[in-house]
């Protein structure tokens, strides 16, 4: 019952916290600066040609009227009509969507794949050779961005060899599984650290604490010890330092996108920003804003599965 009633508490606080997203997106538009009825007319359009557009848009209607229209349409899923195409921001967001969630599922899975055995040995044999060398390509990997990291994978792995694309999602699954694993391992290798280190030093304290001791005494294997007891107690600081680096991971996947030619959400920011398309920038960014929202509530529930004691204190 307390799990239930914490995952409730956190599902109340998000509500409010999305509709304050959405009046911050709704002032991108007002606080831009020009006329974006200009902005679809043209600077050489007739006036009453522009008094058309204002009025078929709602721009002469009050802020607050303007806003819980805003919010009618984005609780109904319309997101308005890019300035350049006239195409429903809806569509393009879905359009490009596909690409950005293999970029971010696959990267996950490969940051995981990556950090949880590099993790489990160097907690098992903390302040040793492999230990040293495993937090020192942490650092030289944190140190690194991520369009460097992509362009020499480029050069020493997919050109040298011809195994992967340098660019491009291709057609088929396999063709999109084939181009996203160059781009997915670079997003891996730069989230791979902040893994490595908090799950290590979750696991070293869960090592030391006393049912852990208890259990090896009694002679549990360490394989069972480390997968019921060890790995479930030291999950939830990970996954919440996962969490708070959802920002850094949608960022990465903008540059990425844009180093490999992914033609995902990340490449479809940059063109709306290069034409000053607002609607569909709007667009982007309350979906950014919706995903941050969503793994933080994702993230409280996993934690709370995880870590019974959530139940009590809750």
């Amino acid at each position: 019952m307390g799990r239930y009633l914490f995952i409730a508490k956190r599902l109340a606080l998000a509500i409010p916290l999305l509709f304050g997203i959405v009046l911050l997106v709704f002032l991108i538009l007002k606080l831009t600066p020009g006329d974006p009825a200009r902005l679809i007319v043209g600077l050489r359009a007739p006036e009453a040609e522009l008094a058309l557009v204002r009025d078929q848009l709602g721009l002469d209607d009050p802020a607050i009227v303007q806003y819980f229209r805003y919010v009618g349409d984005v609780l109904t899923g319309n997101l308005g009509f890019s300035f350049k195409s006239n195409e429903a921001v809806s569509s393009i967001i879905a359009e490009r969507l596909p690409v950005t969630v293999w970029l971010l599922g696959f990267g996950a899975l490969l940051s995981l794949a990556i950090s949880v055995p590099l993790a489990i040995i160097s907690a098992r044999r903390p302040d040793r050779a492999f230990d040293h060398a495993t937090r020192g390509f942490g650092l030289v990997a944190l140190a690194m961005p991520s369009f460097w990291v992509g362009i020499i994978l480029i050069l020493t792995v997919a050109l040298p060899t011809g195994w992967f694309p340098v660019g491009g999602f291709g057609e088929t699954p396999l063709e999109h599984l084939h181009s996203i694993v160059l781009p997915a391992l670079t997003l891996a290798i730069s989230i791979a650290p902040l893994q490595v280190r908090s799950l290590r030093a979750s696991i070293i304290s869960v090592l030391g604490a006393e049912h852990v001791t208890t259990a090896t005494s009694f002679g549990v294997g360490r394989g069972r010890i480390m997968s019921k007891f060890v790995l479930r107690n030291a999950a939830p600081p990970t996954v919440s330092i996962l969490a708070l680096n959802i920002g850094y991971l949608l960022f990465g996947a903008v540059v990425i996108e844009t180093t490999f030619a992914l033609p995902g959400i990340g490449q479809g920011i940059v063109l709306a920003a290069r034409q000053r398309d607002i609607p569909t920038i709007q667009g982007y960014t309350l979906l950014f804003a919706i995903v941050v929202v969503l793994v933080f509530l994702i993230a409280d529930i996993v934690t709370s599965i995880a870590d019974p004691r959530l139940e009590v204190e809750s």
